[in-house]
Protein backbone atom coordinates (compact mmCIF):
# COMPACT_ATOMS: atom_id res chain seq x y z
CA UNK A 1 0.00 0.00 0.00
CA UNK A 2 1.80 3.31 -0.77
CA UNK A 3 0.25 7.00 0.08
CA UNK A 4 0.32 9.92 -2.92
CA UNK A 5 -1.47 12.84 -3.16
CA UNK A 6 -4.36 13.89 -5.64
CA UNK A 7 -4.63 17.63 -5.65
CA UNK A 8 -5.62 18.59 -8.97
CA UNK A 9 -7.94 17.37 -11.94
CA UNK A 10 -5.17 16.54 -13.96
CA UNK A 11 -3.45 14.23 -11.20
CA UNK A 12 -6.33 12.19 -10.74
CA UNK A 13 -6.94 11.36 -14.68
CA UNK A 14 -3.25 10.59 -14.27
CA UNK A 15 -3.85 8.12 -11.44
CA UNK A 16 -6.81 6.37 -13.35
CA UNK A 17 -5.57 6.34 -17.00
CA UNK A 18 -1.99 4.57 -15.34
CA UNK A 19 -4.32 2.12 -13.33
CA UNK A 20 -6.55 1.36 -16.28
CA UNK A 21 -3.37 0.72 -18.36
CA UNK A 22 -1.99 -2.12 -15.75
CA UNK A 23 -4.69 -4.11 -16.05
CA UNK A 24 -3.73 -5.33 -19.33
CA UNK A 25 -0.18 -6.69 -17.71
CA UNK A 26 -1.45 -7.67 -14.16
CA UNK A 27 -4.23 -9.77 -13.29
CA UNK A 28 -6.76 -7.41 -11.17
CA UNK A 29 -10.13 -5.77 -11.51
CA UNK A 30 -9.90 -2.22 -10.35
CA UNK A 31 -12.44 -0.95 -7.75
CA UNK A 32 -12.57 2.22 -6.38
CA UNK A 33 -13.80 3.80 -2.80
CA UNK A 34 -13.84 7.32 -2.32
CA UNK A 35 -13.86 8.16 2.08
CA UNK A 36 -14.41 12.05 3.09
CA UNK A 37 -12.11 11.33 5.93
CA UNK A 38 -8.50 10.44 6.47
CA UNK A 39 -8.89 9.08 9.85
CA UNK A 40 -11.48 6.54 8.17
CA UNK A 41 -10.32 2.87 8.01
CA UNK A 42 -11.58 0.15 5.46
CA UNK A 43 -13.88 -1.35 7.45
CA UNK A 44 -17.70 -2.56 7.29
CA UNK A 45 -20.20 -0.38 8.62
CA UNK A 46 -21.43 -2.90 11.55
CA UNK A 47 -17.84 -3.90 12.01
CA UNK A 48 -17.70 -0.33 14.14
CA UNK A 49 -20.03 -1.03 16.26
CA UNK A 50 -18.53 -4.63 17.32
CA UNK A 51 -15.25 -6.03 19.13
CA UNK A 52 -15.72 -9.68 18.06
CA UNK A 53 -16.65 -11.84 15.45
CA UNK A 54 -19.81 -13.10 17.62
CA UNK A 55 -21.02 -9.86 18.69
CA UNK A 56 -20.81 -8.96 14.69
CA UNK A 57 -22.86 -11.97 14.36
CA UNK A 58 -25.53 -11.51 17.18
CA UNK A 59 -26.30 -7.78 15.62
CA UNK A 60 -26.51 -8.70 12.14
CA UNK A 61 -29.00 -10.94 13.20
CA UNK A 62 -30.94 -8.73 14.73
CA UNK A 63 -31.05 -6.33 12.87
CA UNK A 64 -32.16 -8.82 9.87
CA UNK A 65 -34.52 -9.70 12.68
CA UNK A 66 -35.78 -6.23 13.20
CA UNK A 67 -35.51 -4.90 9.55
CA UNK A 68 -38.00 -8.00 7.95
CA UNK A 69 -40.62 -7.47 11.03
CA UNK A 70 -41.19 -3.18 10.53
CA UNK A 71 -41.40 -4.68 6.98
CA UNK A 72 -43.71 -7.34 7.47
CA UNK A 73 -45.58 -4.10 9.44
CA UNK A 74 -45.80 -2.39 6.02
CA UNK A 75 -48.93 -1.76 3.81
CA UNK A 76 -47.05 -2.67 0.73
CA UNK A 77 -43.72 -5.09 1.72
CA UNK A 78 -42.46 -5.04 -1.87
CA UNK A 79 -41.92 -1.48 -2.15
CA UNK A 80 -39.21 -2.37 -0.08
CA UNK A 81 -37.78 -5.37 -1.44
CA UNK A 82 -38.56 -8.08 -3.79
CA UNK A 83 -37.71 -11.49 -3.01
CA UNK A 84 -36.76 -15.02 -4.96
CA UNK A 85 -39.51 -17.86 -4.71
CA UNK A 86 -36.93 -20.36 -4.98
CA UNK A 87 -34.79 -21.76 -2.20
CA UNK A 88 -32.72 -23.51 -3.77
CA UNK A 89 -30.00 -21.15 -2.83
CA UNK A 90 -29.15 -17.99 -0.68
CA UNK A 91 -30.25 -15.61 -2.93
CA UNK A 92 -33.00 -14.40 -0.57
CA UNK A 93 -30.02 -14.07 2.14
CA UNK A 94 -28.01 -11.69 0.02
CA UNK A 95 -31.08 -9.27 -0.85
CA UNK A 96 -32.05 -9.02 2.75
CA UNK A 97 -28.14 -7.67 3.37
CA UNK A 98 -28.06 -5.87 0.27
CA UNK A 99 -31.18 -3.95 0.75
CA UNK A 100 -30.23 -3.61 4.45
CA UNK A 101 -26.88 -1.91 3.16
CA UNK A 102 -28.13 0.59 1.03
CA UNK A 103 -30.88 1.74 3.23
CA UNK A 104 -27.68 2.86 5.28
CA UNK A 105 -27.76 0.37 7.85
CA UNK A 106 -24.77 -1.47 8.72
CA UNK A 107 -23.52 -4.45 7.48
CA UNK A 108 -20.47 -6.62 6.22
CA UNK A 109 -20.83 -5.44 2.98
CA UNK A 110 -18.26 -2.32 2.00
CA UNK A 111 -19.29 -0.14 -1.11
CA UNK A 112 -16.52 -0.12 -3.95
CA UNK A 113 -17.61 1.45 -7.13
CA UNK A 114 -15.90 0.69 -11.08
CA UNK A 115 -16.63 4.17 -11.85
CA UNK A 116 -13.88 6.50 -10.32
CA UNK A 117 -15.49 9.64 -10.74
CA UNK A 118 -18.48 8.27 -8.40
CA UNK A 119 -15.99 7.34 -5.61
CA UNK A 120 -14.25 10.70 -6.38
CA UNK A 121 -17.67 12.29 -5.47
CA UNK A 122 -18.12 10.39 -2.36
CA UNK A 123 -14.49 11.38 -1.05
CA UNK A 124 -15.31 15.24 -1.58
CA UNK A 125 -18.90 15.40 -1.05
CA UNK A 126 -18.84 16.45 2.94
CA UNK A 127 -16.51 17.18 5.86
CA UNK A 128 -14.83 19.90 3.78
CA UNK A 129 -12.54 20.63 6.61
CA UNK A 130 -10.61 17.08 6.20
CA UNK A 131 -8.48 15.58 4.10
CA UNK A 132 -10.09 12.90 2.14
CA UNK A 133 -8.88 9.41 0.64
CA UNK A 134 -9.39 7.91 -2.81
CA UNK A 135 -8.60 4.27 -2.32
CA UNK A 136 -7.60 1.74 -5.19
CA UNK A 137 -8.40 -1.89 -4.76
CA UNK A 138 -6.66 -4.49 -7.30
CA UNK A 139 -9.28 -7.06 -6.34
CA UNK A 140 -8.24 -11.01 -6.81
CA UNK A 141 -9.64 -12.53 -9.87
CA UNK A 142 -10.74 -15.02 -7.52
CA UNK A 143 -12.88 -13.00 -5.25
CA UNK A 144 -15.00 -12.16 -8.18
CA UNK A 145 -18.35 -13.79 -7.64
CA UNK A 146 -21.13 -13.36 -10.65
CA UNK A 147 -23.16 -16.24 -8.84
CA UNK A 148 -22.49 -15.37 -5.29
CA UNK A 149 -26.43 -15.93 -4.25
CA UNK A 150 -25.22 -19.47 -4.53
CA UNK A 151 -23.21 -18.98 -1.62
CA UNK A 152 -23.84 -18.70 2.00
CA UNK A 153 -23.29 -15.10 3.26
CA UNK A 154 -23.20 -16.59 7.15
CA UNK A 155 -20.28 -18.75 6.45
CA UNK A 156 -16.80 -18.74 7.59
CA UNK A 157 -13.95 -18.27 5.42
CA UNK A 158 -15.52 -15.60 3.06
CA UNK A 159 -13.61 -12.90 0.57
CA UNK A 160 -16.20 -12.26 -2.39
CA UNK A 161 -17.01 -9.24 -4.33
CA UNK A 162 -20.69 -9.09 -4.82
CA UNK A 163 -20.79 -8.92 -8.37
CA UNK A 164 -24.77 -7.57 -8.84
CA UNK A 165 -25.38 -6.41 -12.51
CA UNK A 166 -24.95 -2.47 -13.24
CA UNK A 167 -28.31 -2.67 -14.72
CA UNK A 168 -31.62 -2.15 -12.35
CA UNK A 169 -33.53 -5.66 -13.39
CA UNK A 170 -37.61 -4.66 -14.36
CA UNK A 171 -38.59 -6.53 -11.17
CA UNK A 172 -36.44 -3.74 -9.17
CA UNK A 173 -37.16 -0.66 -10.94
CA UNK A 174 -39.35 0.36 -7.92
CA UNK A 175 -36.90 -0.37 -5.30
CA UNK A 176 -35.10 2.75 -4.18
CA UNK A 177 -32.08 0.85 -3.05
CA UNK A 178 -31.48 -1.26 -6.30
CA UNK A 179 -31.80 2.27 -8.11
CA UNK A 180 -28.93 3.28 -5.78
CA UNK A 181 -26.89 0.25 -6.67
CA UNK A 182 -27.34 0.53 -10.16
CA UNK A 183 -26.63 4.56 -11.00
CA UNK A 184 -23.58 3.84 -8.67
CA UNK A 185 -21.75 1.57 -10.54
CA UNK A 186 -21.88 -0.86 -7.33
CA UNK A 187 -20.06 -3.69 -5.67
CA UNK A 188 -19.76 -4.79 -2.48
CA UNK A 189 -16.79 -6.49 -0.95
CA UNK A 190 -17.18 -9.04 1.83
CA UNK A 191 -15.84 -11.17 4.38
CA UNK A 192 -16.63 -13.46 7.20
CA UNK A 193 -17.53 -12.40 10.57
CA UNK A 194 -13.88 -12.58 11.73
CA UNK A 195 -11.94 -10.93 8.63
CA UNK A 196 -14.79 -8.38 9.07
CA UNK A 197 -12.77 -6.66 12.61
CA UNK A 198 -10.14 -6.10 11.09
CA UNK A 199 -9.61 -3.22 8.45
CA UNK A 200 -8.39 -4.19 4.97
CA UNK A 201 -5.37 -2.09 4.95
CA UNK A 202 -4.05 -4.19 7.92
CA UNK A 203 -4.88 -7.44 6.13
CA UNK A 204 -1.86 -9.23 5.20
CA UNK A 205 -3.09 -11.05 2.41
CA UNK A 206 -4.88 -7.34 0.95
CA UNK A 207 -2.94 -4.69 1.81
CA UNK A 208 -0.99 -4.76 -0.79
CA UNK A 209 -3.64 -4.62 -3.42
CA UNK A 210 -4.30 -1.82 -2.33
CA UNK A 211 -3.36 2.23 -2.95
CA UNK A 212 -4.36 4.99 -0.86
CA UNK A 213 -4.76 8.29 -2.03
CA UNK A 214 -4.88 11.73 -0.15
CA UNK A 215 -6.87 14.47 -1.90
CA UNK A 216 -6.54 17.71 0.56
CA UNK A 217 -9.43 19.66 2.08
CA UNK A 218 -8.85 22.82 -0.48
CA UNK A 219 -8.80 20.22 -3.22
CA UNK A 220 -12.62 19.16 -2.58
CA UNK A 221 -15.11 21.75 -4.25
CA UNK A 222 -12.59 21.97 -7.12
CA UNK A 223 -13.33 17.99 -7.81
CA UNK A 224 -17.26 18.44 -6.69
CA UNK A 225 -17.19 21.05 -9.81
CA UNK A 226 -15.38 18.53 -11.96
CA UNK A 227 -17.23 15.54 -11.31
CA UNK A 228 -20.31 17.37 -11.74
CA UNK A 229 -19.31 17.79 -15.49
CA UNK A 230 -20.02 14.16 -16.19
CA UNK A 231 -23.64 14.52 -14.33
CA UNK A 232 -22.39 13.22 -10.62
CA UNK A 233 -24.06 15.00 -7.84
CA UNK A 234 -25.54 14.98 -4.42
CA UNK A 235 -29.19 15.24 -6.90
CA UNK A 236 -27.95 12.25 -9.06
CA UNK A 237 -25.88 10.02 -7.18
CA UNK A 238 -28.67 10.09 -3.67
CA UNK A 239 -32.37 8.56 -4.45
CA UNK A 240 -34.93 9.96 -1.84
CA UNK A 241 -36.59 7.90 0.25
CA UNK A 242 -40.01 8.06 0.77
CA UNK A 243 -41.62 8.92 4.32
CA UNK A 244 -42.39 5.26 4.91
CA UNK A 245 -38.72 4.09 4.34
CA UNK A 246 -37.19 6.64 6.27
CA UNK A 247 -39.57 6.02 9.39
CA UNK A 248 -38.81 2.46 8.97
CA UNK A 249 -34.79 2.99 9.20
CA UNK A 250 -34.87 5.54 11.46
CA UNK A 251 -36.74 2.93 14.25
CA UNK A 252 -33.39 0.67 13.60
CA UNK A 253 -31.15 3.85 14.17
CA UNK A 254 -32.52 4.69 17.26
CA UNK A 255 -32.99 1.40 18.75
CA UNK A 256 -28.84 0.49 17.81
CA UNK A 257 -28.07 4.25 18.56
CA UNK A 258 -26.48 3.91 14.88
CA UNK A 259 -24.91 7.18 13.51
Amino acid sequence: MTNNIIATVEDFEKVVSEMRSGTIFESYWELFRGQSKNSYNLKSGISRYAETSDSIRSLESNILKDFRELINESANPNKFINLSYHNSDYENDWRWLEQIQHYRLPTRLLDWTTCAKVALFFAVERNFEDDAQFWIFKSPLSWQCDEHFEINPFADNLDIISNSSFFVEEQYKDKIAEQRRGFQNGKFTFQDYEKSLIPLEEQAHIKKRLIKYIIPSTSKQCFLDYVKKSNISEETIYIQYDSEIEDLVSKIKRKYNFK
